[in-house]
């Protein structure tokens, strides 16, 4: 499903610096289950996993998903996969700060057409042991908390 074959990525930190986040990754992924990137702090977890998401492109190789080259890929069909195969967890959260917790997470079902209740994450919030989160605003938690809710 997912394949990197000799692929890298260099950023540039100064004039005429540059630091080399990836070099010559070749990697497979299974078509299902679950993949924990692991590493220490500026190994290139974040550069592989915003590569592999299309958040964004390598300096060189190539980067194969469902048999395509992520080359010819539109800007929707990033959004297509992302939706469908890829679960990213930030370092940053990412929620909108205006909408309330039901209405985060009513925008990222809408973006997958699916339906959701306020009755049913009422539910999952008190089975998550978060009861009476939905209609609260994000800027009221504190970051363990906004990391409880958005994973």
């Amino acid at each position: 499903m997912l394949e990197l074959i000799k692929v890298s990525k260099t950023y540039k930190t100064g004039k005429n610096v540059k630091a080399e986040a990836l070099k010559g990754v070749n990697l497979a992924f299974p078509e299902r289950g679950l993949v924990f990137i692991i590493g220490k702090s500026g190994s290139g977890k974040s550069t592989l996993l915003n590569l592999i998401g299309g958040l964004d492109g390598s300096d060189a190789g190539k980067i194969i998903i469902n048999g395509k080259s992520a080359e010819s890929f539109t800007a929707g069909d990033y959004d297509a996969y992302r939706n469908a195969f890829v679960g990213f967890v930030f370092q940053e959260y990412n929620l909108i700060e205006t909408f309330s917790v039901f209405e985060n997470i009513k925008i990222a079902a809408d973006l997958q057409n699916k339906r959701v209740k306020k009755e049913d994450i009422d539910g999952l919030l008190e089975k998550l042991d978060m009861p009476g989160l939905a209609e609260r605003m994000p800027r009221e938690f504190s970051e363990l908390k906004i990391f409880e809710v958005i994973t």
